[in-house]
C-alpha cells in the first residue's frame, strides 16, 4: 500500500514537471507575438514609405528605404509573418491544453462529475489524441527532413529560404502537445484510481470553469475589500 502511495505521488509530481515544461515552452514562444507585431509594423511602414508621393521630397530617406528592399522585401516580410504566426501557434498548443484554455462544450462538460470528466478526458486522449499525435509527429519529421535535403525555399523569387525551419515546428509543436497530453493523462488516472488526498489534488484540472471563475472573482473581491480596510 505504501509503495502504491509513493508511486502515485511520483506520478503526480511527474505530471507537474511535464506541465511545467510545456508551460515554460509556451511562455517563451509567446514572445513571438511581440516580434510578429514589430514585423507587421515594419512591413506596413516601409511599404508605405516606398510608395508615398510625399517621400520624393526627401531623396535621402527614400534611398534609405529602397536600400532595405533586398534584405526586407515585402514578400520576405509577409512570409516571415506567417512563419512567426505558425511557430507561435504550434509551440503554444500544449500550453493552452495544459491550462485548459481550448474550446470545450461547457454546456455538457460542466454537468459532469469530476470523475466522469476525467474518464472522458482519459479515453479521448488514448483513443484519439495519442494516435493522431503519433501520426503527425512521425510524418512531420519526415516532412521537415525532405525539405532540408532538397534545400527547399520559397516559391517566390524574393521569398525566404530554408523552408525546413518552419516545417520543423510542426513535429516540435505536436511533441510539446504530446508531453502536455501525457501530463493530463497522468492526472486523469490519479484522479480516478489514486488515493483520496492525491485524487483531490489531481482533480483540480477537472473542476468546471464556471466554478473556477467564480472562485477567482471571489478572491479578487476579497483582495479589494482587504485593501479598502487598510
Amino acid at each position: 500500500m505504501g509503495f502504491a502511495f509513493s508511486l502515485t505521488g511520483f506520478l503526480l509530481k511527474l505530471s507537474d514537471w511535464l506541465a511545467w515544461f510545456v508551460i515554460t515552452v509556451g511562455r517563451v514562444f509567446a514572445w513571438l507575438a511581440v516580434i510578429l507585431i514589430l514585423v507587421i509594423l515594419f512591413d506596413v511602414i516601409t511599404r508605405e514609405m516606398k510608395s508615398s508621393d510625399w517621400i520624393t521630397a526627401y531623396p535621402d530617406l527614400q534611398a534609405f528605404f529602397r536600400a532595405l528592399e533586398p534584405y526586407a522585401s515585402s514578400t520576405k516580410l509577409q512570409e516571415l509573418e506567417w512563419h512567426l504566426h505558425g511557430a507561435l501557434f504550434l509551440m503554444c498548443l500544449g500550453y493552452a491544453y495544459v491550462k485548459d484554455a481550448h474550446v470545450r462544450i461547457e454546456l455538457l462538460r460542466d454537468n459532469f462529475g469530476s470523475k466522469l470528466r476525467a474518464w472522458v478526458e482519459l479515453v479521448l486522449i488514448l483513443a484519439f489524441m495519442a494516435p493522431y499525435l503519433y501520426l503527425v509527429i512521425t510524418t512531420g519529421f519526415d516532412f521537415a527532413e525532405r525539405s532540408y535535403i532538397r534545400n527547399e525555399g520559397s516559391s517566390a523569387m524574393t521569398g525566404l529560404p530554408e523552408r525546413w525551419i518552419i516545417k520543423s515546428f510542426l513535429p516540435l509543436g505536436f511533441t510539446v502537445l504530446a508531453i502536455g497530453g501525457l501530463s493530463i493523462a497522468l492526472r486523469c488516472a490519479i484522479h480516478i484510481f489514486g488515493p483520496h488526498h492525491l485524487s483531490d489534488e489531481a482533480g483540480d484540472y477537472f473542476r468546471p470553469k464556471s466554478i473556477l471563475e467564480r472562485e477567482a472573482d471571489t478572491d479578487a473581491d476579497e483582495a479589494l475589500i482587504g485593501l479598502g480596510k487598510r
